[in-house]
């Protein structure tokens, strides 16, 4: 496991801090190799399909049968998470395609199930690394395929849509600016992070997706005040972030009185119609399916399937020749209509719960990792209610926010023994 290194008790017990690396040095354990390969499977899975989704099944079954009763553990201690899934997949009984339901309710449960083992077997500094690295690569795959849209509306890359390639290199792009940020990463690393948040970018504009860089460019903007935080003691930080909820709670008051307004500007600029590229139809139509199966759905990824008649004639309707790739364009709405509102109001929690441990956490530690997992939980935070972005099988961002809920929990957990003896606090840094 990659971690912090050690705390050093002098005469006032000070934690002393090593200074950098000079290389690209990740230690290698067993742990970190198969995690490593486990999620490039699922970083490649556009380009390597089926081989990539056993590339990580392969590693996260090698890291569970290892260690069963850490894996146990830790699901155990994230019950819900393990709610969530069992939820989507007992939604066969009642699904309109339970052989569909079953098949990806089982999938989930096991994209659930491996990312703990994988959070719960190395530390928070080496899965960053890893994400850094596995995205650099599909990078890299992504220029060098010289994969565009026919119509030259967007850079495609080794992703099937314009919008999947935006959301994966905004993801390079935050995880190349949070190790960039990190003084305590080598030089190299560091290098190799300012490449990567520039190809990240690069890409990001070649895919066209005014939604992608509009979250990203928020999310940046959220590095600031997390680093002022940092700084702050903890009665000053608590009366920021109260003062700071009531001037958002003001401007969002401001806004709304001239939306309308903002709405057209910002249409007109991005080339939009007033209806999001009819979204606002969509929630129409959903909102009617929520209506009629409002606590179970009609099955976990039941509603858009070959054959059925509704999925059909919206796919007719928007052009959508693939029949495939199409969703409600709103988290809440979308995953409703497959799961209910019994299952949305559990994903909800889960997920509000990793957006608050992650920027907690960001708050106290100065990592990599920690900033990472927070900013990218704000970008998921924007994008939820014009996307779908949680929680899917063989899918790098279900990963992502099941770190987000396990680390920052494992932070907070430890937090306390800041105050204790040099070895609790060594563990502690081990999370930061």
């Amino acid at each position: 496991m990659l971690t912090s290194p050690p705390a050093r008790a002098s005469g006032s017990r000070a934690v002393r801090r090593r200074a950098p690396g000079r290389g690209l040095t990740i230690r290698w354990t067993p742990d970190v190799v198969i995690a490593f390969f486990s999620i490039l499977g699922l970083t490649l899975l556009p380009l390597l399909g089926t081989e990539g989704a056993l590339l990580f099944l392969l590693g996260g079954m090698i890291l569970i049968v290892t260690g069963p009763d850490g894996v146990f553990r830790a699901a155990r201690r994230e019950w819900l998470l393990i709610a969530m899934a069992t939820w989507c997949l007992v939604s066969f009984a009642w699904s309109h395609y339970p052989g569909v339901s079953l098949r990806y309710g089982i999938q989930l449960m096991l994209t659930v199930v491996i990312a703990l083992a994988i959070c719960q077997r190395i530390g928070p500094q080496a899965l960053v690394k890893i994400v850094l690295l596995t995205h650099f690569i599909a990078g890299v795959l992504s220029l060098a395929s010289g994969n565009a849209r026919g119509d030259g509306m967007g850079y495609l890359g080794i992703y099937g849509s314009k919008n999947a390639l935006a959301f994966a290199m905004g993801l390079l792009f935050l995880v190349g600016l949070a190790v960039l940020l990190d003084r305590r990463m080598s030089w190299a690393w560091r290098l190799l992070a300012l490449v990567g948040a520039g190809l990240g970018a690069t890409l990001m504009v070649m895919g066209n997706s005014t939604g992608a860089l509009a979250a990203v460019a928020v999310s940046v903007a959220a590095v600031g005040p997390l680093l002022l935080l940092r700084r702050m003691q903890a009665p000053t930080r608590l009366l920021v972030i109260v003062l700071s909820i009531v001037l958002l709670a003001a401007a969002g008051v401001m806004i709304t009185t001239i939306l309308d307004e903002l709405a057209a500007e910002f249409l007109n600029a991005t080339g939009k119609d007033m209806t999001l590229t009819g979204r606002t139809e969509l929630w129409g139509i959903a909102l009617a399916e929520i209506m009629e199966r409002p606590l179970r759905g009609v099955g976990f990824q039941a509603f858009w399937v070959h054959g059925n008649p509704l999925a059909e004639e919206l796919w007719a309707i928007f052009g959508i020749e693939a029949r495939s790739g199409f969703n409600f364009h709103n988290t809440l709405i979308s995953n409703a209509v497959e799961i209910g509102l019994t299952g949305v109001a559990i994903q909800a929690v889960l997920f509000i719960t990793a957006v608050y441990l992650a920027l907690s956490w960001a708050v106290q530690a100065r990592s990599a990792a920690s900033l990472f997992l927070a900013v990218l939980m704000v970008r998921q935070l924007i994008l939820m209610w014009v996307e779908v972005v949680y929680f899917f099988q063989f899918d790098i961002l279900t990963v992502l926010v099941v770190a987000a809920l396990y680390y920052g929990r494992s932070f907070r957990l430890a937090a306390p023994s800041l105050q204790a003896a040099p070895s609790a606090r060594t563990r502690v840094l081990r999370l930061a």
